[in-house]
């Protein structure tokens, strides 16, 4: 046969590997139209590239194998209009998940880049924050260790929704344990959602709009009680009653940067007149 080619130019003409060509025969994907008994070459024929396009074109865009395989054997257009109509399903599902992962970093990025020139750093002030949502889990805790394991759990779980967790993870703390110096449990932990959901989920939890009285600092010295604390006396002296936890979050960690100096953790109890 005048055409017949060599596993490795049938291999260089299509732009795969040995390695794969082997692995389609293995499985009975794409054979070669001649196996030498004696040496265990493969050869090919140039009629077979418009078979193996079809093949390299459906991996390329997600079909399984398994699928290609099935759509090869019992070839009709029914089938392939189903298999190409699931590949488009999931595709825009992934170009969804993509756009929160594109959203989710624009956020991170310009509230990081926010906290270069913060002017706020260690003075306590009031703001009025729209409505949004998070993922929040009430369950005490004793320790941070405690805290990354449920995390854990919960990003298993919901990973899909919140594909960025880097700087939107918090915990939540009683203000009455606040004051107990020698109190250092947590009444859960939170996640902040960026984008809006059109699904009801036993976790989601929306705060509403209202007023925030809020602090950041530098976490240079890791003393978080006195910060607490001076919020506190801020949202006193102005009069202002404090509703539900303080959601503390560390915006700028030490993985993130391991200058102290960079490092940023925000502070906010929802507040009410």
């Amino acid at each position: 046969m005048k055409n017949k080619l060599s596993i490795g130019q049938m291999a260089r003409l299509n732009n795969v590997s040995i390695k794969t060509l082997h692995y389609y025969d293995e499985i009975g994907l794409f054979k070669p139209i001649e196996k030498d008994v004696g040496t265990g070459y493969r050869y090919y024929s140039v009629e077979q590239f418009k078979q193996l396009d079809i093949i390299l074109c459906m991996k390329m865009i997600g079909v399984p194998l398994n699928d290609i395989k099935k759509q090869l054997e019992n070839r009709s257009l029914d089938d392939f209009i189903s298999v190409l109509e699931n590949v488009r399903n999931i595709t825009r599902e992934k170009v969804n998940v993509l756009k929160r992962i594109e959203k989710g970093l624009y956020s991170r990025v310009r509230e990081f880049e926010s906290t270069i020139n913060e002017k706020n750093i260690g003075r306590p002030y009031f703001q009025r924050i729209s409505s949004h949502n998070i993922l929040r889990v009430n369950k005490k805790m004793d320790s941070f260790k405690e805290i990354e394991v449920e995390l854990r759990h919960l990003k298993s779980h919901y990973e899909h929704i919140v594909p960025i967790v880097i700087g939107n993870v918090g915990y939540l703390k009683n203000i009455e344990d606040c004051h107990d110096k020698l109190k250092n449990s947590y009444e859960g932990f939170f996640i902040i959602v960026e984008q809006p959901l059109h699904m009801k989920m036993d976790l989601l939890t929306e705060i509403e709009e209202g007023d925030f009285a809020i602090i950041r600092w530098r976490d240079e010295s890791g003393d978080d009680q006195k910060h607490i604390e001076k919020l506190l006396r801020y949202i006193k002296v102005h009069n202002y009653q404090p509703e539900g936890p303080l959601y503390i979050r560390k915006n700028v960690d030490g993985i993130i940067s391991n200058r102290t100096k960079e490092i940023r953790v925000k502070i906010t109890p929802l507040t009410i007149c």
